[in-house]
């Protein structure tokens, strides 16, 4: 049997060789004329898995170590019995971080009461609800909108997206990229409701970039200068909005979700559910040595913001500083540690919030 990986999935190369001939490419290079003997896929957001890559091809399933599944033509799939599997939330607490620290970046600029600020988090699954527990644990108020959540689980207290948009001075996207159903997410931030919006909100999308309207939130932020943005995905990447970039306090070219925790799992789920699939008994897997085991120190910081801070410093990853090009700066990223990958020495306020976000606690005072 063969097998065809991205190359730049971290930690898989030597697993799967004792099961199958496999060969590694890098996400863009996985065609057609590749795939057609191939009886396993294991891609990233890259390989777009619809009809032109998979027509004629022996493939059994597909394995994507992202979150997101909008470059997999689930219908096509599923219409010819190949079985596709993703690695949901496992790179939850990454995107928790960064949002992290462009809150802290944002707040810290404008020099306001973080208790005083609402924030509206507009889908509240994996990610979403790490978000709430950050949310709540900066001080800041919280409201939610997610319509199939709400629906499904009866949640009365979640609001609907034009009234969240009216309440908040802070809105945060975590939703996948959709078109069509009951409850469509392409461009749900658009001309229209941007109206509805405070002149000085801060939005933030680290989600899918076509969840957002881009020209019209460019034309948002020239008419309401004291508005801010900080954006990670992008409409038609590696092409991004070059003047949307330019009005953005945080521009990254998405790596939000880029911890070595949320790699680390991202291989762990695609490799557990190929050895499921193929009775391969390996899972449950974890890479030998395992990365994680070891801790990052923090010796002394004086409060939330400080630590984020400390864990994270969101202008290294700006795209309008870092000398490589989009794709290479995504292909060659040294993988940080998000929250749960640091012990806290000592902390002088907020020990108790820190430690529900994740972080180990050695020692506090109060």
């Amino acid at each position: 049997m063969k097998l065809v990986a991205d190359c730049h999935i971290p930690y898989i190369k030597g697993v799967f060789e004792p099961f199958f001939d496999v060969e590694y490419l890098p996400g863009h290079l996985i065609t057609r004329e590749v795939v057609k003997d191939a009886d396993v896929l294991i891609i990233r957001t890259r390989t777009a898995c619809n009809q032109n890559l998979l027509h004629g091809s022996r493939v059994k399933l597909i394995a994507s170590a992202t979150i997101g599944y909008d470059h997999i033509d689930a219908q096509y799939c599923e219409a010819n019995g190949i079985r596709w599997v993703t690695a949901p939330g496992c790179n939850a607490a990454a995107v928790q971080q960064w949002v992290g620290a462009a809150l802290v970046k944002w707040i810290s600029s404008k020099n306001i009461n973080a208790s005083n600020l609402t924030i509206g988090i507009v889908g509240v699954g994996n990610v979403g609800s790490k978000v709430v527990a950050l949310g709540n644990a900066l001080g800041l108020n919280v409201v939610c909108c997610d319509p199939p959540r709400a629906e499904r689980e009866n949640i009365t207290s979640f609001v609907d997206l034009n009234e969240l948009l009216k309440l908040s001075d802070i809105i945060t996207f975590h939703v996948p990229l959709t078109r069509a159903g009951n409850y469509p997410t392409y461009q749900m931030l658009n001309s229209k409701n941007l109206l509805l919006c405070k002149p000085t909100a801060f939005f933030i999308n680290s989600s899918r970039g076509g969840v957002v309207d881009e020209v019209a939130l460019l034309h948002y932020l020239e008419q309401n200068s004291n508005a801010a943005v900080a954006i990670d995905v992008w409409e038609n990447e590696p092409d991004l909005n070059l003047e949307l970039a330019k009005r953005c306090l945080v521009a990254t070219p998405h790596i939000a979700g880029y911890s070595l925790e949320g790699k680390v799992m991202a291989t762990k789920m695609v490799v557990d559910a190929v050895s499921h699939y193929f009775n391969l008994n390996i899972a449950p897997w974890w890479p030998k040595p395992n990365p994680l085991i070891e801790k990052r120190i923090i010796g002394l910081a004086e409060n939330i913001f400080d630590v984020i801070g400390k864990t994270y410093r969101i202008e290294k990853d700006d795209i309008r500083s870092i000398t490589k090009d989009f794709e290479e700066h995504r292909n060659t990223y040294s993988y940080r540690r998000d929250f749960t990958g640091f012990k806290l020495l000592k902390v002088k306020d907020d020990a108790e919030k820190l430690g529900m976000l994740g972080f180990e606690l050695a020692s506090t005072s109060s």
